[in-house]
C-alpha cells in the first residue's frame, strides 16, 4: 500500500478549523528549529496578542503555538509528548521569546490512553470537552486533542481526518461545507485512506446519493477508471497479497512446526508485496524463528 501523506492534509484541516481567525493567525508548516532536520509540524503565530481565539482547539493559544500531529498510523506516545515540549522550549530559547507566550498542542487521531495515564500522574489533566484534554502544570499551557473524539458538528475537518470513515461521515462533505481555503491535500488523503467506502459511494451516486463533487473529481483523477473496474483490480491485488502471506506462514510451519501468534500477526498485518516476497525468502533460509522475527521487525 502506498504511503499516505497525512501531514499536508492535517495542515489544511487545522486551517479550516480556524478559518474564522486567518486574519490574526499565521501558519508555518514544518518550521525548522535549527540547521539540522529538526522541525515543528505546525507553528501557529497569533499576530494580534489581544485577540481571543474562541474556537475550542485554539482557546489555550498564546502568541506562539507549537502543534504536533499524530496520524492514524502513528501514536501519541510519552516520548512524542516530551519531544514536543522540548520543541517549545527550544523555539523560545533560539528566538528569544518568553516561554509564557508559548503553548503546546499534541493532536492524536486515536485516544492515547497510556500517555494520558502518565500525564495524570505528573500533572492535572482535565477533560474539558469532547476530544480536548487540558494539561496543567507543565512549562507552557498544553492540550492533548484527540481528533476522533471531537464532534463532527464543531470540528468536521479534524474529526474526519482518518482512515475509517463511513458513508454517513463522507455524506457530511456536501457543497455547503466548501471553503475558500486550499483543500486539495486534505481531500486527496480522505480518498486515499478510505478507498473502499469512496468507491461504494461513487457507485451509489448513480442512484441519487449526494456525493461531494470535489471528492468525486479527486476519485476520478486518482484512479482514472470506473469504480467497478477499480474494485475488481483491488480484489485481484488483495488475492495475490493473501497468497504471499500464506506462503510465508506455510514455509515457517513446514520448517518449525509452529508459528508464534506474535509473528503470525506481524506477517498478516503487512500488505506490501515486495516485503512479503522478501519474507518468503527469509522464511526459507533463516536458522530459527528468532532470526526470522528480528528480520521482520
Amino acid at each position: 500500500m502506498a504511503r499516505i501523506s497525512w501531514h499536508p492534509a492535517f495542515v489544511q484541516a487545522i486551517q479550516l478549523e480556524l478559518e474564522d481567525y486567518l486574519d490574526v493567525l499565521t501558519f508555518e508548516t514544518e518550521h525548522q528549529l535549527t540547521t539540522e532536520p529538526l522541525k515543528i509540524d505546525v507553528l501557529i503565530i497569533k499576530k494580534k496578542k489581544n485577540v481571543v481565539i474562541e474556537k475550542n482547539i485554539g482557546r489555550i493559544f498564546r502568541q506562539f503555538n507549537i502543534v504536533e500531529y499524530k496520524s492514524p498510523n502513528d501514536r501519541a506516545t510519552i516520548e512524542a509528548y516530551h519531544k514536543t515540549q522540548c520543541y517549545c522550549r527550544l523555539f523560545a530559547a533560539l528566538n528569544k521569546k518568553d516561554i509564557a507566550d508559548m503553548s503546546v498542542t499534541v493532536v492524536a487521531t486515536r485516544h492515547p490512553k497510556k500517555l494520558l495515564k502518565y500525564l495524570g500522574k505528573q500533572y492535572k489533566v482535565t477533560h474539558t470537552q469532547p476530544g480536548i484534554y487540558l494539561v496543567e502544570g507543565d512549562t507552557s499551557p498544553t492540550q492533548i486533542v484527540v481528533s476522533e473524539e471531537l464532534s463532527e458538528e464543531g470540528n468536521l475537518w479534524l474529526n474526519s481526518l482518518r482512515n475509517d470513515l463511513t458513508a454517513t461521515n463522507v455524506g457530511r462533505f456536501d457543497e455547503s461545507k466548501a471553503s475558500k481555503l486550499p483543500m486539495d491535500a486534505y481531500f486527496q488523503v480522505i480518498v486515499e485512506a478510505n478507498i473502499e467506502v469512496m468507491e461504494e459511494l461513487q457507485m451509489q451516486r448513480k442512484k441519487g446519493f449526494i456525493f461531494s463533487e470535489k471528492l468525486d473529481a479527486i476519485c476520478n483523477e486518482q484512479w482514472g477508471v470506473p469504480a467497478e473496474a477499480r474494485g475488481e483490480a483491488r480484489g485481484e491485488a488483495r488475492g495475490k497479497t493473501e497468497g504471499k502471506t500464506e506462503a510465508v506462514l506455510t514455509c515457517l510451519q513446514a520448517r518449525f512446526k509452529r508459528v508464534p501468534k506474535g509473528i503470525e500477526k506481524t506477517i498478516r498485518s503487512v500488505s506490501d508485496p515486495a516485503a512479503l516476497d522478501s519474507w518468503i525468502a527469509q522464511a526459507a533460509t533463516c536458522q530459527s524463528l528468532d532470526e526470522f522475527a528480528k528480520a521482520v521487525k
